[in-house]
């Protein structure tokens, strides 16, 4: 029975330190994450149940909890966006700097534990938490959305839908962790450095959400009759414009009147042409932003180690 009980794996050190003091926070984002999950595949099963009866009404018939499920994946998908900014607050301020401001990382100093290591652990603890609530959330996301996936706020082409339906959202959550981390090492005030890590971490969002539809080389059609070309719902148009006989791509806008036959042979203008990403073109992209993001994630937490070295160590 002892054996058992001394090889039972257990958080030890400053690693059991870390978790303890955060150890709220951990649990209730647990308990909400598994209610979330609850929630999400009872609603999946009641609606995969529900017999399908025309101009059924109340709050029990298929339809009600067809809507259900939208709305909850179009709530959730909204708030996933915000999670990176918060992870970024919350590690620079009451995870790093709190602990600078007060001095209370100099009790490490008259321990045995290198600072290195406590700073790792201040590091990767939140880095893994969130790392698991990012996935959590995208499998929750997943069931809410399966039934529904035709709905318009649900397309894979709205931004918040995107970061949710792969590790996109799970890399910006590590990157928020990184980008805390080193905001708080080096403003060392709590809520200036909560401001500048969400404030920093917003920025990337924003150049990421700036770009990532040209991080994939897009499709690209032409037609003459641009009511031949019906596009779905599925699919990501980027732009679209007007094609002369040689070839040359010029905007909507110089034809201000569509199919303005005068305006058309001033320009010879021949055809119509649309950029857009087929839903085949999802994980390209998905893996694409993730890398770049993982790459900065990496580089931003190679700086905050290199900087709390040469400060502590």
């Amino acid at each position: 029975m002892s054996s058992l009980t001394t090889s039972r794996p257990r958080l030890r050190g400053v690693t059991w330190v870390v978790v303890r003091q955060h150890r709220r926070l951990i649990t209730t984002t647990a308990a909400l994450l598994v209610i979330a999950a609850v929630v999400a595949s009872g609603l999946r099963i009641a609606f995969a149940l529900t017999p399908y009866e025309e101009n059924a009404e109340g709050l029990f018939t298929r339809s009600a909890y067809r809507g259900g499920l939208a709305a909850l994946a179009d709530f959730l998908a909204s708030a996933a966006v915000l999670l990176p900014l918060l992870v970024a607050a919350v590690v620079a301020g009451p995870v790093i700097a709190r602990e600078l401001e007060s001095g209370t990382h100099k009790l490490v100093r008259s321990q045995s534990i290198p600072p290195t290591r406590w700073f790792a652990a201040k590091v990767t603890v939140p880095a893994l938490a969130m790392g698991v609530v990012a996935v959590g959330l995208t499998g929750i996301f997943h069931i809410l959305r399966g039934p529904v996936v035709s709905d318009y706020r649900l397309g894979w082409q709205e931004r918040q839908v995107f970061l949710t339906l792969g590790p996109t959202l799970a890399a910006h959550c590590l990157l928020a962790v990184a980008v805390g981390a080193l905001t708080g090492l080096l403003v060392r005030r709590t809520m200036i450095a909560m401001s500048v890590a969400g404030l920093a971490t917003g920025i990337v969002m924003a150049v990421m959400f700036a770009v990532w539809g040209r991080l994939w080389t897009p499709a690209t059609a032409t037609s003459s009759d641009p009511d031949s070309m019906q596009f779905g719902s599925s699919e990501f148009i980027l732009d679209s414009g007007l094609l002369t006989a040689s070839g040359e791509r010029l905007p909507d806008s110089v034809c201000f009147v569509p199919q303005d036959a005068a305006c058309f042979t001033e320009h010879d203008v021949v055809d119509r042409w649309w950029d857009y990403h087929p839903p085949s073109h999802l994980w390209p992209l998905q893996l694409v932003e993730t890398g770049i993001v993982l790459a900065l994630t990496a580089a931003v937490a190679y700086a905050a180690f290199r900087i709390f070295r040469r400060r502590h160590a």
